[in-house]
């Protein structure tokens, strides 16, 4: 089947934890790496939709680490 791993410059328990709260499942592989298992017949609806919980995801956890931000 198809794996892919995204290598993160922050703990990968922090991008899980956004990926969650948008009901993605994702598996945590090391340290920093989050490991996608998609389906073998996903189409380009469902990989939209994925890149686009990903790129909130990393946002929410890159808005989080900003310094700062906190008040």
């Amino acid at each position: 089947g198809l794996m892919l791993g995204i290598k993160c410059k922050v703990p990968n328990k922090d991008v899980l934890a956004e990926l969650r709260e948008r009901r993605m499942l994702a598996v945590a592989a090391g340290d920093n790496v989050v490991r996608l298992l998609p389906p073998l017949i996903i189409d380009e609806t469902d990989v939209a939709d994925a890149l686009e919980r990903l790129d909130g995801a990393f946002a929410a956890v890159e808005a989080a680490a900003a310094p700062g931000d906190a008040a």
